[in-house]
C-alpha cells in the first residue's frame, strides 16, 4: 500500500492545481516548471497538509487543495534558492535549476514560485492561513541566514538545532497546521498536529544529515560528504568532536584545507556519531508518535504514524 494512498485523490488534485498554478505564457518560465516536474520530490509537505486536513470538517476541499499545492511551491522555491547559495550543481540526480538555466533565472524562478503559492494562500481567504505561510518563509530565512554565517566553523549542538528548527522542523510543523486550518479543525487539533510536524521535522533534517555521510550518492541525488565540503557542520560531526577519543583527530582533519570525505567518515562510524544522530532522531519520532495518541484512531491517524516511521526508516 502506498505511504500516502488514503489521500491518492487529493494528491491528484494538488498535481493539477501545481501544473495549473505554474502554466504562464512566458516559455522559459513554463520550461523551468516543467523541468522541475521532473525533479519533484516525495510530495511530503503537501502530503502532511492533506493529511492534517482529514482531522476538520473539510468544509473546502478547493482550500486545502490550494494550501497544498502552495506549500509545496515555497518548498520548491527554497530548493532552487538554495542551490544558488551552495553552489549545487545537482538536485536530486539531476542538474540543479542553476546549472540546467542560469543563476539568475533560478533566482527570478524562485520568486516567480513564492509569487504564485502565495496567490493560492490569499485566494483561500483566510489572513490566518496567510500570516502563517509569510511566518513560515521569515522563519526559514533566519535559518538559512544562521548557516551561511555558521559557514566555515562548528555550531554548539543548541546551535544546531535551532537552526534545523528554522529551516526543517518549522516548515513540516506548518505544513501540519495549514492543512487542519485549511480544514476548520479546532485549535486543539491544529496544536496537536503542530506538534507532531516539529518533531517530525527535527527528525527528517537529523536523518537527512546521518544520508549525507552513508546514503548511496545515486540514490541521495548528491555526493557522499556534501556537507562538510560546503562547510556545514551537522550534528554527527558535533557529536564526534565532542568524543574525548576520537574528537582530536576530527578536529585536525577538519583544520585541513581540503578535508577528506572519506576519512571524516571513517571517524564518524567508529566514534558511534552517526548512530548516537539516528538515536536523537528516532527520540523525535518518539515523541511525535506519542503526540498523535491524543487524536482519534483511524486511518488518518495510521496514515501520520506511517510518515513518521518512514522518515526513520528511509535511505535517500
Amino acid at each position: 500500500m502506498s505511504l500516502f494512498s488514503l489521500i491518492q485523490g487529493e494528491m491528484v488534485e494538488v498535481d493539477r492545481r501545481l501544473k495549473q498554478t505554474l502554466a504562464d505564457e512566458n516559455s522559459l518560465v513554463r520550461q523551468v516548471s516543467d523541468y522541475l516536474e521532473q525533479a519533484s520530490g516525495k510530495r511530503l509537505r503537501p502530503a502532511l497538509v492533506l493529511l492534517a486536513g482529514q482531522f476538520g470538517p473539510q468544509q473546502s476541499l478547493e482550500n486545502l487543495v490550494s494550501v497544498a499545492a502552495a506549500v509545496e511551491m515555497i518548498h520548491m522555491a527554497t530548493l532552487v534558492h538554495d542551490d544558488v547559495i551552495d553552489d549545487a550543481d545537482v538536485r536530486r540526480g539531476l542538474p540543479a535549476v542553476r546549472t540546467r538555466f542560469s543563476n539568475p533565472v533560478a533566482v527570478l524562478t524562485g520568486d516567480f514560485l513564492f509569487a504564485r503559492a502565495f496567490q493560492l494562500f490569499a485566494m483561500t481567504g483566510r489572513p490566518d492561513i496567510l500570516s502563517l505561510a509569510a511566518e513560515v518563509v521569515y522563519v526559514m530565512c533566519t535559518g538559512e541566514i544562521a548557516q551561511h554565517l555558521d559557514q566555515g566553523r562548528v555550531a554548539t549542538e543548541i546551535g544546531y538545532w535551532r537552526r534545523i528548527e528554522a529551516k526543517t522542523g518549522y516548515f513540516l510543523e506548518a505544513s501540519c497546521r495549514l492543512g487542519a486550518m485549511a480544514a476548520n479543525a479546532s485549535d486543539t487539533v491544529v496544536e496537536v498536529l503542530g506538534q507532531y510536524g516539529h518533531h517530525i521535522g527535527l527528525a527528517y533534517q537529523v536523518v537527512d544529515d546521518v544520508l549525507d555521510w552513508v546514503a548511496d550518492p545515486e540514490k541521495l541525488g548528491k555526493a557522499v560528504g556534501e556537507d562538510i565540503q560546503a562547510g556545514i557542520y551537522t550534528l554527527p560531526i558535533i557529536a564526534a568532536l565532542a568524543d574525548p577519543t576520537f574528537g582530536p583527530t576530527l578536529a585536525q582533519l577538519l583544520a585541513e584545507d581540503h578535508p577528506s570525505v572519506e576519512a571524516v567518515r571513517n571517524v564518524l562510524v567508529e566514534s558511534g556519531a552517526l548512530n548516537q544522530a539516528r538515536e536523537r532522531a528516532r527520540e523525535h519520532i518518539e515523541k511525535a508518535l506519542q503526540v498523535l495518541e491524543t487524536l482519534p484512531p483511524g486511518n488518518a491517524r495510521s496514515a501520520l504514524q506511517d510518515v513518521a516511521e518512514f522518515i526513520m526508516a528511509r535511505d535517500h
